[in-house]
């Protein structure tokens, strides 16, 4: 159901409940004249017989519709509903006229037609104010303060300085960030997930339930002591070994991760630690070096102008027969 089909059927409700009211008021009315005028002979009988009258039998004769009555003239039925006989709010308007104008700017659809110009003047001249939105009426109650901020006023030495209002968040039992540690270490998480404030609050406050961190986490990013703390360990980081092992760290922690969502940070984690671990050179067989020896071509031509070492080089190299004796004669001689 709509909002609109909500508010039409309390419009319905309400004129059939002063439609009731009506109704009832017009049975008492008939009732008190009958009354009225079956005490009227009992009044003209009395009159001619004194002696028979006593104080309840006067008492009794009172008409009991002059409140009624007198009550009748003072109230006032609206302009806008006279079939319905509604009572008047403001305005010559009926509550559920002036309702409709504060929370919608519009005059109902049920107004009498010989009315509609003097409220849709109203409306337009918008001396009936518009009620508050749910979200003004809960600025005006974080701009009023606590009740602990309220009461540390009231409590507040009358020759001192004004206390100042600062409405504080309602954090779970153990999560201070007026602590320097627990601020450094909060900051130091939300970082290392990428300022990714739910994912750091989950990880330096594990045992917190996911609504208590999601509460910790808003108020962490409006917090100035948690931006004063990612400043300061924003700054530090650079490339000395502790910054190298927290980054190493991290892609270990994504190439282990076994979660389907982390297929992407999985497969670039293993392709950067392959690089490191199996260099693209380590698979390859290292050629020797050549050697390169100045001037020796030309000390060659020297030594052979005619071409000498190509017949050397194109002759087959043989070793010459030896036997015993050649070695025999050798050791005599």
């Amino acid at each position: 159901m709509s909002t609109k089909d909500k508010y039409l059927e309390a419009i319905q409700r309400a004129d059939a409940k002063d439609a009731a009211r009506a109704a009832k008021k017009d049975r008492a009315q008939k009732r008190a004249t009958l009354r009225a005028q079956a005490s009227a002979p009992a009044q003209a009988s009395v009159q001619s017989s004194p002696s028979l009258q006593s104080d309840q039998d006067v008492l009794a004769s009172v008409p009991a519709t002059a409140p009624q009555e007198e009550e009748s003239q003072t109230k006032k039925m609206c302009l806008c509903h006279k079939e319905q006989n509604r009572l008047m709010d403001s305005h010559g308007c009926c509550k559920a006229t002036i309702d409709a104008i504060r929370f919608s700017s519009r005059m109902p659809a049920d107004v009498d037609l010989d009315d509609v110009a003097r409220v849709q003047a109203l409306v337009d001249s918008g001396i009936i104010k518009r009620a508050k939105t749910k979200g003004e009426l809960a600025a005006q109650r974080e701009s009023r303060g606590t009740a602990s901020a309220l009461k540390e006023v009231a409590n507040a030495p009358a020759g001192g300085k004004p206390v100042v209002i600062q409405p504080k968040a309602d954090l779970p039992e153990g999560v201070n960030f007026f602590d320097v540690n627990q601020a450094r270490h909060l900051a130091k998480c939300i970082l290392l997930r990428g300022m990714n404030f739910a994912a750091g609050v989950s990880d330096a406050y594990p045992k917190l339930s996911a609504y208590e961190a999601g509460v910790v986490a808003e108020a962490a990013q409006r917090d100035a002591n948690i931006r004063a703390a990612l400043e300061q360990e924003a700054s530090q980081r650079g490339l000395g070994d502790s910054d190298k092992q927290v980054y190493v760290s991290l892609l270990w922690k994504h190439a282990l991760s076994q979660r389907p969502q982390d297929y992407q940070d999985r497969g670039t984690a293993m392709r950067i630690l392959g690089r490191v671990f199996l260099p693209e050179n380590g698979a390859q067989q290292k050629q020797p070096t050549v050697l390169q020896i100045e001037g020796f071509s030309e000390g060659i031509a020297r030594m052979f102008p005619n071409g000498e070492l190509e017949k050397h080089q194109s002759q087959p190299v043989t070793m010459p027969d030896l036997s015993e004796s050649d070695f025999g004669a050798e050791d005599g001689e």
